[in-house]
């Protein structure tokens, strides 16, 4: 099964965000945002959308093409340019996909024929090879069970306000110190940025990064797309 990688991210207006202080110190202490009248994210997970197989042939009357079909981060065809973000995938009113991620207090998830609305999350498309995607998924699925970093976030803003002013900030609660028991610990973008670093896909994003910190850099390298499911509001979830 080949699968396209999206981040899908809630802004902290989002009505799927219970009020709570948790949620309000996750806005409050969020990077500046592009534009002033934006919200910060403040929640992430990754979707991995099931993508249908490539037409491999072309007839034309009695003439009969191959398709020349390059299987990595962008495809590209005979019959046509690079993949864009516009696809049908992408710009479909509900797509069901495999969601890894993790909310507060609880433990690390993989969860299939999880639904997202448009209304509510943002989509950024990731590029990545095939195998990359498989390693991502099975990456995630190692994880699932592990805790919430409780430490790590509370203390994430003290850390990236330091990273100004000193070039190297030691995270004393990052998901494998010792500092976290048995089993490593993560918040969301954390691990989000983990699995991508793990695989390969992207190397050289910020470790433990607050979610819009992880939106900001990774605008740069991802399309804007918009995979979507419906979603009942009050299952409402945290950072």
């Amino acid at each position: 099964m080949r699968y396209a990688i999206y981040a899908a991210f809630l802004g902290s207006s989002s009505e799927l965000l219970e009020e709570s202080m948790l949620n309000k110190l996750a806005a409050r202490t969020a990077p500046a945002t592009a534009s002033a009248d934006a919200d910060p994210k403040v929640h992430v997970e990754l979707l991995f959308v099931p993508q249908s197989k490539p037409v491999k042939t072309l007839q034309l009357g009695h003439a009969v093409y191959k398709d020349k079909y390059d299987d990595g981060p962008a495809r590209k065809s005979r019959f046509g340019g690079e993949e864009a973000a516009d696809t049908p995938e992408a710009m479909a009113d509900e797509l069901t996909g495999i969601a890894c991620s993790i909310h507060y207090g609880g433990q690390a998830f993989v969860h299939e024929n999880k639904t997202f609305s448009r209304a509510n999350w943002s989509f950024r498309r990731i590029p990545a090879t095939p195998e990359q995607t498989r390693a991502a998924l099975e990456w995630f699925k190692q994880r699932q069970g592990d805790g919430f970093n409780k430490a790590g976030f509370f203390t994430e803003p003290a850390r990236r306000a330091a990273s100004k002013y000193v070039s190297c900030v030691p995270n004393l609660f990052q998901p494998n110190s010792p500092l976290q028991g048995k089993t490593s610990r993560w918040f969301c973008s954390e691990l989000c940025e983990a699995g991508l670093r793990e695989s390969g896909i992207l190397a050289e994003l910020t470790r433990s990064p607050h979610p819009e910190q992880f939106f900001q850099e990774i605008r740069n390298c991802t399309t804007p797309a918009a995979p979507v499911e419906q979603r009942n509001a009050r299952n409402a979830i945290h950072f």
